[in-house]
């Protein structure tokens, strides 16, 4: 635990300058966490823009002022993922809730799936939250702020109003009072929501063809899906998977089409998407 880690330096300091310090590294953490995945995201961009642009989403550059922008409401995320971590950590400590840290508490095979079935049930949720937040009494007070990009970078992951961040959140600290879930497993799924949140702000298609036409491929949400998304402010609301969309009708009609045009290679210039129009972040359209 971080705390055991920590004792021997702050063990002696008054509490609030203790929970203080604990509350500071979480965020130091999270935010290079965010900073490497991120940052790591935004370098697989440049370079695909030099070796492979007909990758690319769409047709206009990330802005210096984008990307600022997407970093203070990532780090303002931060803080209150920070803030939530520090409630699930209290509750724990109170017995609260059914985390753990012994590894064989409840048997090798549900601390194996244990990931996966976090995520299926992340993903049904944020389906349904993010189709809630596109609704004109949450748009323009909440979501409209992770789609002031209209072509977002990686820095974008989570770039979110202060509320939407702890909705964002919300499903882990229910999840760890009715599931029993081993520490690294949560941080697991966390770090996998990152990555895969990143995966779809990158501004260009990198999934191999091969797995994307492959009937696993067939459920799992694409750059090219959340890109549109971003552009025509409605369609493709999922976040690892397009099961959802699939089935209640939410995937845009020329996603897959749009996919196979992004990462098949031209034989001559390369070509640059721009068959769905942008549409300006300012109000919500009506769907």
């Amino acid at each position: 635990m971080l705390t055991d880690f920590l004792s021997p330096i702050i063990g002696d300091w008054p509490v609030a300058l203790r929970w203080g310090a604990i509350a500071g590294v979480v965020f130091a953490l999270i935010a290079v966490r965010y900073f490497l995945v991120a940052g790591t995201g935004f370098g697989i961009s440049t370079l695909l823009g030099k070796i492979a642009p007909w990758r690319r989403l769409q047709n206009r550059d990330f802005s210096r002022q984008q990307i600022m922008r997407e970093i203070a409401y990532s780090m303002l995320s931060t803080l209150i993922f920070v803030a939530v971590v520090g409630l699930i950590f209290v509750m724990t400590s109170a017995g609260w809730t059914q985390l753990y840290t012994d590894p064989y508490a409840y048997g090798l095979i549900w601390l194996i799936l244990q990931v996966p079935v976090v995520l299926l049930i992340q993903d049904f949720y944020f389906y349904w939250m993010h189709r809630i937040v596109h609704e004109p009494a949450f748009y323009n007070r909440v979501h409209k702020t992770h789609h002031l990009s209209t072509n977002p970078s990686p820095f974008s992951a989570f770039a979110f109003h202060p509320f939407e961040a702890v909705l964002e959140i919300a499903i882990l600290l229910v999840l760890v009072f009715i599931i029993p879930l081993h520490a690294i497993a949560l941080i697991t799924a966390g770090l996998l929501s990152l990555v895969y949140n990143v995966y779809g702000h990158l501004g260009y298609e990198v999934m191999p063809r091969f797995l994307a036409n492959s009937p696993f491929g067939y459920w799992l949400n694409k750059s090219a899906y959340h890109n549109q998304h971003h552009r025509t402010y409605r369609y493709n609301y999922g976040l690892y998977t397009v099961i959802w969309d699939r089935l209640y009708g939410t995937l845009h009609p020329k996603a897959d089409q749009l996919y196979d045009q992004a990462t098949q290679k031209p034989e001559k210039e390369p070509v640059i998407f721009s068959h769905e129009k942008s549409i300006s972040p300012a109000t919500r359209p009506d769907s």
